[in-house]
């Protein structure tokens, strides 16, 4: 098989692609891999970019386990990907800020984040994992958080989103030993992308050191090579923009 023929073979998945960073990581990869066939999913296609070349758009709710089981099964089965991209994840909204204390604790706030930053992408990563082929050399990134790192927490506060943040970090951690207990091909990391431009990061932006705020496009940029070049001891952690690994 010719290197240009192989290119026109090559395929990636963005999850939750309408984000600031998802949608930066599709343009990304497209601009990389002109002929590579890109699957796109998210909550409402209809608000997606129009991106040159071979891309599939597929509908996903992730706090529907229903919905994730059908988008995923839009995969080709034992299909072959180069990269795939978690990019989903939940802060704040209009009605619900992150907690300042023990005190704005809420049932509803901690069982929203754990639905969207943990159960979601768990469920997503079970249905691609049981479809995609193992035996080839995937790469997997979930975006994570800094601030789900328990050694690194110095601040407190945040409660939520701390804590379902930290528990994904488990939950791939858990699935990469699984994955070389199988002698599988497939990697996978939780990437930590800084503090990038976006309606997740929007409030909280006015304080922030000059030059700590990325553009979506920088932060997709450096995900994509960390993701490329990740060493195999590095499977199952949880690693920044850099490339640099964060303590649990």
């Amino acid at each position: 098989m010719t290197a240009e023929l192989s290119r026109q073979h090559e395929q990636f998945a963005v999850f939750s692609a309408t984000g600031a960073i998802g949608s930066a990581l599709c343009q990304n990869l497209r601009r990389r891999y002109p002929q590579a066939k890109i699957w796109r999913f998210a909550r409402n296609p209809a608000l997606l970019q129009q991106l040159p070349g071979p891309v599939v758009d597929v509908a996903y709710d992730l706090t529907e386990p229903n919905s994730i089981t059908k988008a995923v099964a839009r995969l080709p089965q034992q299909g072959r990907f180069e990269l795939i991209f978690l990019a989903g994840g939940w802060l704040h909204d209009a009605q619900t800020k992150p907690e300042k204390t023990w005190r704005s604790l809420d049932a509803a706030h901690l069982h929203h984040a754990f639905a969207v930053n943990t159960v979601g992408p768990a469920l997503v990563l079970q249905a691609l994992l049981e479809h995609i082929d193992l035996r080839h050399p995937t790469k997997i990134g979930v975006l994570s958080a800094r601030i789900g790192s328990i050694s690194d927490n110095q601040l407190g506060g945040w409660h939520s989103y701390r804590a379902s943040k930290a528990a994904l970090n488990m939950l791939v951690k858990n699935i990469a030993i699984e994955l070389e207990r199988k002698r599988a091909r497939t990697r996978i990391v939780a990437m930590q992308p800084g503090t990038t431009d976006s309606r997740l990061s929007q409030p909280f932006q006015r304080n922030l050191p000059p030059g700590q705020l990325q553009t979506p496009d920088f932060t997709a940029n450096c995900l994509i090579n960390v993701l490329k070049q990740l060493p195999a001891e590095h499977n199952g952690l949880l690693v920044d923009f850099t490339g640099q690994v964060i303590p649990p």
